[in-house]
């Protein structure tokens, strides 16, 4: 079964993936620093997204949206998030069938004593479970929506609200785990080693892409890259000299 294979992969390479964003830390950094510098190429485009981020917290610290509404957001925001990674992983998870329990009324099926339905796992993999923590499907739906009717360096404000959107989002995600998150094997070591690296990237890629558009996030890649392939062509100077 195809879904089976691909759910096998996804846990199989949960530390590989880990260990490797790990280790891309100090380019991620690089590559953040090498944007800020970049900011004052683009005064505007900067400006505005940082004055979104700004407001992002603001309205989070003050009495107009309250923290409930925030938690609210936030929940259906990491469902509809786990449900779309659900689908593209191919898998019947646990998120799919319990809201397909809860407001379709789909009873709950139990497993027979001759099926092979025990082999499935009960629950979702780690990367959809983690999805929402790393994913930003609001910054992307606020950036399609925004494509539809502002200007550009409105785009900028709008991807600086929903970048912070996001990071807050994963602060409180973090900071208050749902129940059936509690006992997660990845709770520490993964936060740091994967999680940490990855909105990193969520906010370099974003910030690149409020300055430049696709080609900033090109550049992100060429950022990334650019210290190996420095070192490389210095090793391979030095053993020709040599």
């Amino acid at each position: 079964m195809i879904a089976k294979t691909v759910d096998r992969m996804v846990r199989g390479f949960q530390w590989p993936a880990t260990y490797l964003l790990a280790a891309l830390i100090p380019l991620i950094v690089w590559a953040a620093i090498f944007w800020l510098l970049r900011s004052t190429q683009y005064p505007l485009y900067a400006t505005m997204f940082w004055t979104g981020a700004l407001a992002t917290l603001a309205l989070s610290r003050s009495g107009w949206i309250s923290s409930k509404i925030l938690s609210r957001a936030i929940r259906w925001e990491r469902r509809i998030t786990q449900s779309l990674l659900s689908f593209v992983l191919l898998q019947p998870t646990s998120t799919i069938l319990r809201w397909g329990k809860t407001k379709l009324g789909f009873p709950e099926k139990q497993p027979s004593e001759n099926s092979d339905s025990k082999a499935w796992p009960a629950e979702d993999n780690w990367l959809i479970r983690t999805s929402p923590n790393f994913f930003p499907a609001a910054s992307i739906l606020l950036w399609l929506l925004s494509v539809l009717f502002l200007p550009a360096f409105l785009r900028s404000f709008v991807l600086g609200l929903g970048v912070a959107y996001h990071l807050l989002s994963v602060y409180v995600q973090l900071r208050h785990p749902s129940s059936n998150e509690s006992s997660i094997e990845y709770q520490k070591r993964f936060q740091w080693m994967f999680l940490v690296p990855m909105n990193l990237l969520v906010l370099v890629t974003g910030y690149a892409f409020a300055l430049q558009g696709f080609s900033g996030l090109q550049q992100v890649v060429s950022d990334l890259l650019w210290p190996i392939q420095t070192t490389f062509a210095w090793l391979k100077k030095l053993t020709q000299n040599s």
